[in-house]
């Protein structure tokens, strides 16, 4: 069967199909699985997972076991991967295969014959991985049920030195060829490579911004390992992480969370993180939710022995039984038809400048990041304001947003100006005053000086109300302005402007002198004031209103074009467009349009 990604959803033969499922280890097995090969285990846990709703798995191919000795494959672990994607189909289960899998559960289970050659720099290295690649392609082809290949779950942890220094260019020339080799050997088999948040929030070429030889995105949403001051695995930001990592993604290609979960916590948090977290991710454009994992693993052979609390993860305790976490995820699959919205053409864009996770390349750089982009996203999903990520022209929206910007390339700038001239309000804010200033010519204003002292600029005014401003969390030293064309719209404490209006063309030139994402990343900041109604604020400007009014900032709002999902984001139940939503749930109601929330 072809597998292809269209509109926000994976279709299969076709017709779009929900993809809903698990990361799976045969309990007893663990990473064993296939020299410990137990087919009637395998064949129970997948008949559970059909009667549960879930519609896809995620098998890991240990290296190790599938070719002890380079040139050598195991004919024995090749039948069982086939034997375990036949029984998989058995129970109308799709397949993800992750290839390369050397790095688990924070240990490496490492071929013996690699002795620390790169699996991406040393030519015989990558020949054997394409040879593999082949294999595996070959050895599943015929089942018809195998949605993707990940490229290796996490690849990048096995060397991570190495894999930090690597060239973008470097890392999209072993993705095409590593996808180059499987389509050719199992045509309709979509290929991915499974990261890490950092994918999003650091500066690895292992990014969702260098993905373009893939045919999807994959995205991990763990909160204990992600950027962005998340408080608690119940916070706020915490279940608002996915649909963050999925929209941001979303702006490059089609993103799928292919791990998402939670630890250290009891069971009745991790069934909240989930139901929120993966609500939320479908309903803000993922093409499909894996939970971590499937049930908790008995064995205590590597890696859990170095990692016990891997051991702790699953959907379904020891004994098989179910916990909280497997209920509420149930419940997702039969609802993920309804979450997964039609894409809409949003009037606002957030604007991904072209080095918005570029590593410095010398002590004239400011250090780039994308934590900024991550506070956008919650200020506008606290106003209900309806916007995407956008990584090229943004001609054609009412609002652009450019976030605490640290690095505007001429391209950058002349896509701003292009966008105001066409009649939009573009609204910076400054992160870095070198690299980050979009000029005179735009903004209305020039730069007098920095200062390393706050005085006279703890705090600007703006709509009657005083806003404190903590430059240190900004990573920002305080600046001066001056406007000269611009209109000042709100000042510091000392007069100087904060904000200044600037006209270009049909549109206009918001400019903000301070880093206002950024110093939200603080604990506790966001929530402390309605730091939102800036944004809206902003909104007003160019003409737009939030999607609803009256609504606690907690309460996701997402409309498509026949149903609106609300996702409550907080610890206590909420009411919303007429329904009680309880606290880190969700609700699918029948919508018209987008104006039936308005």
């Amino acid at each position: 069967m072809e597998f292809t990604t269209h509109a926000g959803r994976v279709h299969a033969g076709g017709r779009p199909v929900p993809v809903v499922g698990v990361n799976y280890h045969p309990s007893r097995a663990g990473c064993r699985i296939w020299s410990d090969w137990d087919p009637a285990a395998v064949r129970e846990d997948f008949a559970a997972m059909a009667e549960a709703g879930f519609t896809t798995v995620r098998l890991f191919v240990f290296w190790r076991d599938f070719e002890p000795a380079q040139g050598r494959p195991e004919p024995k672990a090749f039948a069982r991967l086939s034997e375990a994607v036949a029984i998989a189909a058995e129970h109308g289960l799709s397949c993800v295969l992750s290839l390369f899998t050397i790095f688990m559960n924070g240990r490496l289970l490492d071929l013996d014959w690699r002795h620390g050659r790169s699996l991406w720099r040393d030519p015989a290295m990558r020949d054997a991985e394409e040879d593999f690649a082949r294999h595996v392609a070959r050895a599943v082809r015929a089942h018809g049920n195998v949605l993707a290949f990940d490229l290796g779950d996490e690849i990048p942890a096995v060397a991570p030195a190495e894999a930090g220094a690597l060239s973008r260019e470097e890392v999209a020339s072993w993705y095409a060829r590593m996808a180059g080799a499987l389509r050719e050997e199992a045509p309709g088999v979509l290929v991915l490579q499974a990261n890490n948040a950092s994918a999003v929030f650091g500066p690895s070429p292992f990014g969702v911004d260098n993905a373009e030889p893939l045919d999807v995105i994959g995205v991990h949403g763990f909160p204990s390992w992600a950027a962005g001051s998340i408080e608690s695995t119940l916070s706020y930001k915490a279940t608002s992480l996915n649909s963050f990592l999925v929209r941001f993604a979303a702006a490059y290609g089609a993103p799928l969370v292919d791990e998402l979960g939670s630890y250290g916590v009891n069971e009745a948090t991790a069934a909240a993180y989930l139901g929120a977290s993966a609500a939320s991710a479908l309903a803000n454009g993922a093409i499909g939710v894996l939970a971590w994992c499937w049930q908790d693993i008995a064995s205590t052979d590597e890696p859990y022995a170095g990692s016990p609390a891997e051991r702790h993860a699953g959907l379904r305790r020891l004994d098989g039984s179910a916990k909280p976490a497997f209920t509420r995820f149930a419940r997702l699959a039969r609802s993920a038809a309804s979450l997964a919205l039609d894409p809409q053409n949003p009037r606002i864009a957030v604007y991904l400048p072209e080095r918005i996770r570029a590593r410095p390349q010398s002590y004239l750089d400011h250090e780039v990041g994308t934590v900024a982009a991550f506070y956008a996203h919650l200020l506008l999903k606290r106003g209900h304001l309806d916007f995407h990520f956008v990584a090229g022209p943004v001609d054609g929206h009412d609002l652009v947003i450019c976030p605490s910007a640290d690095q505007l390339t001429l391209t950058d700038i002349q896509r701003l100006k292009s966008a105001a001239s066409g009649g939009a309000t573009v609204y910076v804010s400054l992160g870095d005053r070198h690299h980050g200033f979009p000029g005179e010519e735009l903004t209305g204003a020039e730069i007098v000086d920095f200062a390393l002292s706050d005085k006279g600029k703890a705090s600007f005014s703006w709509r009657g109300t005083d806003w404190p401003v903590d430059w240190h969390a900004g990573r920002s030293a305080p600046v001066t302005l001056r406007a000269t064309t611009g209109r000042v719209a709100a000042t510091f404490a000392d007069g100087t402007p904060a904000l200044v209006v600037h006209p270009v063309g049909a549109g206009r030139m918001v400019f903000c002198a301070v880093p206002v994402e950024r110093m939200l990343d603080v604990p506790g900041r966001l929530e402390s004031r309605p730091w939102h109604s800036l944004y809206q604020g902003i909104a007003e400007l160019g003409g737009i209103r939030p999607l609803v009014k009256s609504v606690a900032p907690e309460v996701e709002i997402a409309v498509g074009a026949r149903t609106t999902v609300l996702v409550n984001h907080g610890t206590v139940p909420r009411q919303a467009l007429g329904v009680t939503v309880a606290a880190k749930d969700w609700a699918v109601l029948a919508s018209p349009g987008p104006g039936a929330a308005a």
